[in-house]
């Protein structure tokens, strides 16, 4: 059969042109994003990374290093326009390697030049960093006991095993038949290993449930006949949701002997009674903006002094005038300190986008910032854009996980950006406000009758604010409050 030469699939090359609009980031434009959105405490190891990369670049180590007139002289001998990109040949790695060896001179000749410690200064910090030990984990800790406890081999294991599913916050999580699966031992076996490890320090540790932990903690300080191990034991549930009455009924008492019991001994109890043994850091914070008061006048000043001193070698720039260097040497050389140049003007553009931020909160928010009882104007990032003039999204990444020190104390740089409520009289609320009021009505509220969501809506309404109820749930739940029902005192 022939077929019409229209229906036939033919395979052939064309060429054709296509106009595409992409938006490609340079290396250096994600450079600026990627610092700007870092806090303080992340730029120092972004820096330090950024060394180990490139050797142009060093640490001031004198004062009078760092001075204009050095940076005018070094913006003088080095011809910033950009390169052109360098492209390795064959003799690439000699390149990298007498730059490689040039540097370590360059390091080795530093270290020559420090002051040796005396002996004594030598023998006080050896014996400083011998007397440094190492926090011992939960796991250790209860290792130890268990070693110092049982004496056979199988018990041990089980021991090991159990201790090694116990969490960070002191509880066993593993069903005891599957330990037993593990360590081919039998339920009852492991079950008698685990009550002796509930023995062990901290109290309460090895237990099921909060239920078992705070009933082990009891038996630990002798009150297993008290009125607290009756409540515990038997009315936890009722406890935990604040259904007094229904315990003062089912145990015919009076709702002073509960709160008695709750204030002397069960509220002492650690519900988390591994937690002590935690080795997560401390995290302190460093302000990336400091706000400063001075005759009544706000300045607004960027932190820096956590932020390591550097600089662009000056051998490397010598280098760039020496004629026995190489071409690809030179070329190398430029390409670094074309990099080192973006990385200053990248620190630059992010402590001035955060400084600019900072002095317009001095300027919209004055009175918070002066005033003691000064209250949080509504603002939205979008303001602070338009104000500065740069992007909303910039602003977002400016602001992102940044403390800012004011002479009211620290807050986080989102704090500031708030929404707006209105008032009956057309007045402009925000939101941290409305939010302030809910706290201070809780807080004098009579705790035999507390206030209900519904009650504090129509306070605030009252008051000019139109809040709707769920909107006070949420504020509610934001401050770490519990509903009326578990404010609530017998």
């Amino acid at each position: 059969m022939v077929h019409p030469m229209a229906l036939e699939l033919r395979q052939k090359t064309e060429q054709n042109i296509q106009q595409l609009q992409r938006l490609i980031m340079s290396k250096q434009m994600q450079q600026a994003l990627h610092l700007l959105q870092m806090p303080l405490m992340e730029m120092v190891p972004a820096i330090e990374a950024e060394m180990e990369q490139n050797p142009i670049l060093e640490y001031v180590q004198h004062e009078e290093e760092t001075d204009e007139e050095s940076e005018e002289e070094q913006e003088k001998e080095v011809e910033t326009d950009e390169q052109p990109e360098l492209s390795f040949e064959e003799n690439n790695l000699e390149v990298l390697k007498q730059l490689d060896d040039d540097f370590y001179d360059y390091i080795a000749e530093s270290n020559g030049t420090s002051p040796k410690k005396s002996r004594d200064e030598e023998e006080l910090q050896a014996f400083l960093e011998s007397s440094i030990r190492a926090r011992s984990s939960l796991f250790e800790h209860l290792m130890e006991q268990v070693r110092e406890t049982f004496s056979s081999t199988q018990e041990r294991e089980i021991a090991q095993e159990i201790v090694g599913n116990i969490d960070t916050q002191g509880y066993l999580t593993t069903p005891i038949e599957e330990i037993a699966t593990t360590v081919d031992a039998s339920c009852k076996e492991v079950e008698c290993v685990l009550k002796a490890i509930q023995h062990f320090h901290p109290a309460g540790i090895g237990a099921r449930s909060l239920q078992e932990s705070l009933l082990i903690q009891l038996k630990y300080q002798g009150k297993e006949k008290s009125f607290a191990y009756t409540i515990v034991s038997k009315h936890l549930d009722d406890l935990l949701h604040n259904r007094i009455p229904q315990i003062t009924k089912k145990l015919k008492c009076r709702p002073s002997q509960i709160a008695t019991a709750i204030e002397d001994t069960i509220a002492k109890l650690d519900i988390h009674p591994g937690t002590s043994f935690s080795n997560d850091p401390v995290s302190y914070i460093l302000p990336d903006v400091s706000i400063n008061e001075a005759n009544g006048a706000l300045s607004a000043l960027i932190s820096q002094e956590a932020l390591p001193r550097i600089r662009i070698s000056r051998r490397y720039l010598k280098m760039l005038d020496d004629p026995i260097i190489s071409k690809d040497t030179k070329e190398f050389i430029k390409q670094r300190i074309i990099s080192a140049k973006w990385l200053f003007k990248n620190i630059m553009q992010r402590n001035t986008t955060i400084q600019n931020i900072a002095e317009t909160l001095t300027e919209m928010q004055k009175d918070f910032f002066l005033n003691p009882n000064g209250k949080l104007l509504p603002l939205t990032m979008k303001t602070i854009a338009t104000h500065i003039g740069i992007h909303e999204s910039t602003i977002a990444r400016a602001v992102a996980n940044k403390y800012i020190d004011t002479p009211r104390g620290l807050f986080p740089l989102r704090f500031f950006f708030t929404n707006a409520l209105v008032t009956k009289s057309g007045e402009e609320i925000s939101s941290k406000n409305v939010r302030d009021q809910v706290k201070s009505l809780l807080a004098n509220e009579s705790k035999q009758k507390p206030l209900s969501d519904q009650a504090i809506c129509a306070i605030l309404k009252e008051k000019g604010v139109n809040c709707a109820r769920r909107t006070v749930a949420k504020y509610r739940s934001l401050l770490n409050i519990g509903n009326a029902q578990q404010r609530k005192k017998f």
